[in-house]
């Protein structure tokens, strides 16, 4: 019972205390609100945008051990540039990017993540694709800065051997695939003359494709690397960054901060001023 009436009684002190000092109070929270408020008018704007992008690294690397086109080494090499970032070193990340210092400074933030799926029994897959979330201090340079994206892939010393090698290998691979078709096709010649059937059937995995025979067979290895040279990149964009308009603004949850603080500091000032005067 005591201690009821002794909360009772703190809380009833603490409410005249409040109303005491009432004006006291809304001076320091306008005070702080005002300050929110001019900071976010002052401070530069910045856009939020995302880009989903694929890169064929894990191809070159001839990974079998991992998933498909594995997306691991790009996401490293997108969340390095970081470091150049958070440490304000503008030159750094713009060598890196092939771009002016100009337009390296006005990225604020860039993070690359992996994207998933969700299959029917409720487990996730990585996708053969990420995401990167860009933060910049403006909204005009987002092309330069995926061509600066796309230059850091092409021109990192290791993913270039890797690329070349994979260039060369594929190139070579394709030409004894051409010559193989062309004994094939010259003994199928040769047995038809003789009225022999050839009668050789193969078949090859993946989404039920079945093929009549070797040279289909063969034929089909070589457009599946053609195509895999010509769109598996170091750096591809399979959606650009999204142009917005929108800055992003914090001004709510700072301002509703500002005043819990400027509250608190009022309080205490409130506190000083009545200890004083007693």
């Amino acid at each position: 019972m005591i201690e009821e009436l002794n909360l009772s009684e703190m809380f009833s002190n603490f409410v005249k205390f409040i109303s005491r000092n009432v004006s006291l109070l809304l001076i320091f929270m306008l005070i702080g609100l005002i300050s929110v408020v001019g900071y976010q008018k002052l401070k530069p704007p910045y856009y939020e945008t995302k880009a989903i992008c694929m890169s064929g690294i894990s191809e070159y690397e001839r990974q079998d051990q991992v998933e498909d086109l594995s997306q691991r080494t790009a996401i490293d090499l997108i969340n390095h540039l970081q470091i150049n970032i958070d440490n304000k070193d503008y030159s750094s990340l713009a060598f890196s990017l092939g771009l002016n210092l100009e337009v390296a400074s006005t990225i604020k933030k860039i993070v690359a993540e992996q994207l998933y799926q969700q299959d029917m029994n409720e487990k996730f897959y990585a996708l053969n694709k990420f995401e990167i979330s860009l933060t910049t201090y403006g909204n005009k340079q987002n092309k330069n800065i995926e061509s600066g994206l796309i230059y850091y892939f092409e021109n990192n010393p290791y993913i270039s051997s890797y690329y070349k090698s994979y260039i060369l290998s594929s190139g070579s691979l394709i030409s004894d695939i051409n010559d193989e078709i062309s004994v094939l096709n010259q003994i199928r010649v040769e047995t038809n003359m003789n009225s022999f059937a050839l009668g050789s059937q193969n078949t090859i995995s993946g989404e039920n494709r079945k093929l009549s025979n070797e040279i289909i067979t063969l034929s089909h290895m070589r457009e599946e690397i053609k195509t895999n040279s010509e769109l598996l990149k170091p750096l591809s964009f399979v959606q650009n960054f999204a142009n917005v308009n929108q800055k992003e603004n914090d001004v709510l949850v700072l301002g509703i901060l500002g005043v819990v603080l400027s509250f608190i500091f009022g309080l205490f000032v409130a506190l000083v001023k009545e200890v004083k005067t007693t």
